[in-house]
């Protein structure tokens, strides 16, 4: 790389010649003229040959000024755009969280996070991976559905997945529960397209998949949740995403059973953070409210 003029006197330059004054430049620069004056020359000698004209309409710049004054405009521009993007990221924490979670739990428990935390901002971004990917370049924490077996990150275990049929009250038409008898004639609705959580749960009452069954496929459990919101089946979900819709009624219990799956909900972290005391506060909430 070729020796690069000092920085300073740079930044000095691209002042000069973009007010066309040394003396604004300097009020500007909060130096004095003979400063700016000095690293003006110095700009001059590291090259050779001269970058301003001083004219008696103001200051003129030389072919091969104008010529650096443009580049240095533009690489000061972006280093400014990098370090405004820098300083807001000082108050803000990205979280990649798969979108039942960020829908069903995440967003709606944040206004509480934000009354303890009014100067943080959260950042969102939900994903669904059958492969978890870190990309800690995109993101500074991750909510990931599996069983935390993840090299080279660190991992916490967040909620113990667990998983209850779920239908709207007009399903089940004035009924609090059901057989399962009464379930072979509803429509089950997969959140996953290998049917395998339903197969599981008929499996703990060592019941039979029902002949002539009808499904409803989904791949992503809020899609699953929103189906049986709107009566077109029963769900198996996990009760944590859908306290809400339990406790106001909106959503059912029809069984007692519950199948847990040996899946988890991890709260997942690079193995060296360079951020551990920025994002402490939402580690600790994300642990007590969970």
């Amino acid at each position: 790389m070729n020796k690069l003029p000092p920085l300073n006197a740079l930044r000095i330059f691209e002042a000069v010649a973009r007010l066309q004054s040394f003396t604004k430049a300097a009020e500007a620069l909060y130096l004095t003229q003979s400063a700016v004056s000095h690293q003006i020359r110095k700009l001059e000698e590291h090259f050779g040959f001269p970058l301003l004209i001083r004219g008696q309409r103001g200051i003129d710049l030389t072919p091969e000024g104008a010529l650096l004054q443009h580049s240095v405009h533009d690489a000061l521009q972006q280093i400014g755009q990098t370090c405004d993007q820098l300083n807001q990221r000082r108050h803000a924490i990205r979280i990649k969280s798969p979108p039942s979670i960020a829908v069903r739990w995440l967003v709606p428990h944040l206004q509480g996070f934000k009354q303890q935390f009014p100067d943080l901002d959260i950042s969102v971004s939900t994903v669904w991976e059958e492969k978890p990917v870190f990309d800690w370049g995109l993101f500074d924490l991750a909510i990931q559905y599996g069983n935390g077996d993840w090299p080279g990150v660190t991992v916490e275990r967040l909620h113990q997945e667990r998983l209850i049929p779920v239908a709207a009250p007009a399903l089940l038409r004035g009924r609090s529960g059901l057989t399962p008898d009464e379930l072979g004639t509803l429509t089950l609705i997969h959140s996953t397209r290998d049917r395998r959580d339903w197969r599981l749960w008929l499996e703990l009452g060592a019941a039979e998949w029902p002949r002539g069954q009808k499904e409803l496929l989904f791949d992503a459990d809020v899609m699953a949740v929103e189906a049986a919101r709107c009566g077109l089946g029963v769900a198996l979900v996990d009760p944590f995403i859908v306290q809400d819709a339990l406790d106001n009624g909106s959503l059912l219990a029809p069984f007692d059973r519950t199948l847990l799956t040996g899946q988890a909900y991890y709260l997942v972290r690079p193995p060296h953070e360079r951020h551990s005391r920025r994002l402490q506060p939402l580690v600790e909430w994300l642990q007590n409210t969970i």
